[in-house]
């Protein structure tokens, strides 16, 4: 169920709003937006409902052995079993390919069986998984309530595609009586940020898309224009499809007076890659940092270590997108350009600049190439074509569909102009008036006539 369709608009969320203020007991409208969260799940997938539930029950107890546990010998035999049960299944169902055909390409002896990813896999399991890791760190006692943890985890707006939640930044909500009476203020303002994503997603990132997907499948017949075109419109169809996406499951919460982090703070605005890593998915980069960046050592030791530590995280951060190499390759990229800003001391910006800020742009944008690429040779000949170094040079836009080329424009256009100039949605103070809503409403009507089209968000596939 796409929060761009026709059934999640016209269907589900008016009942998931209508049932969640009718009810007067908090608990009742808790357990509510717990049953409605589920039926939102159920609709992609009624067998992988159970693994969801399996990993909530599992991980809720297992904090909780642990927090009652006095020796540390227990409480690291009950993570070992958290950690086995959250990184065997993201391992088994999208690794375990990847790890096959790595081995069958040196010698042929595991069979490749492609497996059906759960959506929200790589999420879910990493906010349950955190969780227990603050429990067992002792930063965070467990929570007695596993309605209030099962609707943290499950809670339908974050649950397929972020952003990626800590438990006592939502649970406290839940456990909040003012959460569960109706706030106009909330309400408006939940609606300006959902609106606002949708336009992102369908009016810019959708547009994008169209065109340049035919660009992208036929790199090797794509001019030399076409290439380009392809890179930048990529990076910019994938900002506004995810921050679109995060926009919007902040305006559902929102209208359930429930807040989210801010997931995206204008990223292609940096002046170095590492403040890029500070805007963009800035609740995985957070993630990265806590759990994975400082398990590895993060800034202790010496400066090879503090340099491994970065590459390991970055590379690790990249096969969480997807299973395949290219992935890794993004992350190691990264990792090289965050490596050397740390050397070098670029990534300490005094004053930042249009040349800083278009040369890091350009960076992020060649970077995206190994991100969207279904393989290496595909990425190879489109860096050929980019940095102008194939044999024959053409300037030609064939490869583009005649009937997407001026609504591309248009979302091309605007788009750069946005990322560039324009405040991001948390930066936009919404009041409710009549002026306003009426541009809310006109916004909503130029999207109503896209929303047929099946058009699911990037993130889901990771």
């Amino acid at each position: 169920m796409l929060f761009s369709s026709y059934v999640f608009l016209f269907a589900f969320l008016p009942v998931m709003l209508a049932g969640y203020y009718a009810l007067r007991s908090p608990r009742l409208q808790m357990g509510y937006l717990l049953f409605m969260s589920l039926v939102f799940y159920a609709y992609w997938s009624i067998p992988y409902l159970a693994l969801l539930i399996l990993v909530v029950v599992f991980d809720f107890y297992l904090a909780a052995a642990i927090y009652r546990a006095a020796e540390s010998r227990q409480r690291r035999l009950w993570l070992v079993l958290s950690l086995v049960l959250n990184l065997g299944l993201l391992f088994f169902f999208k690794y375990a390919g990847l790890v096959a055909e790595t081995i069958n390409t040196f010698a042929n002896v595991l069979p490749v069986v492609t497996l059906v990813l759960p959506i929200g896999l790589s999420f879910y399991t990493f906010q349950s998984l955190s969780y227990v890791i603050d429990v067992y760190r002792r930063h965070s006692s467990a929570h007695p309530s596993l309605l209030s943890y099962a609707t943290y985890v499950t809670m339908f707006p974050h649950q397929i595609s972020g952003p990626l939640v800590r438990h006592n930044t939502i649970i406290p909500q839940l456990e909040d009586s003012a959460t569960f009476r109706l706030q106009t203020d909330n309400l408006w303002r939940g609606i300006w940020f959902f609106v606002v994503g949708l336009a992102k997603k369908i009016l810019i990132a959708d547009l994008i898309s169209r065109a340049i997907n035919p660009i992208i499948t036929n790199m090797a017949t794509a001019s030399n224009t076409e290439a380009w075109l392809a890179m930048t419109g990529y990076t910019l169809q994938l900002y506004f499809d995810f921050s679109g996406y995060s926009d919007m499951a902040t305006g559902l919460c929102l209208m359930l007076n429930i807040r989210l982090p801010q997931n995206f703070d204008s990223p292609y605005k940096s002046s170095s890659i590492t403040e890029f890593w500070q805007r963009w998915h800035m609740t995985l980069s957070s993630w990265l940092k806590d759990y994975l960046y400082i398990s590895l050592g993060g800034n202790r030791g010496s400066k090879a270590a503090i340099y491994r530590n970065l590459m390991l995280t970055m590379a690790l951060g990249g096969l969480w997108h997807g299973a395949t190499w290219m992935f890794a390759l993004w992350g190691i990229y990264h990792g090289l350009l965050l490596t050397i800003e740390r050397a070098t001391g670029f990534g300490r910006v005094e004053k930042s600049n249009f040349l800083r800020v278009f040369f890091v742009f350009m960076l992020v944008s060649f970077g995206w190439i190994l991100f969207r690429a279904p393989d290496l040779n595909v990425a190879s000949v489109w860096y050929q074509k980019v940095f102008l170094l194939n044999g024959n040079l053409s300037w030609d836009l064939l490869s583009i569909p005649v009937k997407h080329r001026d609504r591309f424009a248009i979302a091309f256009v605007s788009g750069l102009a946005i990322v560039f100039l324009a405040r991001n949605t948390w930066q936009i103070e919404w009041r409710p008036s009549y002026r306003h809503a009426f541009a809310l409403a006109l916004l909503f009507v130029c999207c109503i006539p896209f929303l047929g089209d099946e058009s699911p968000f990037l993130y889901f596939q990771f």
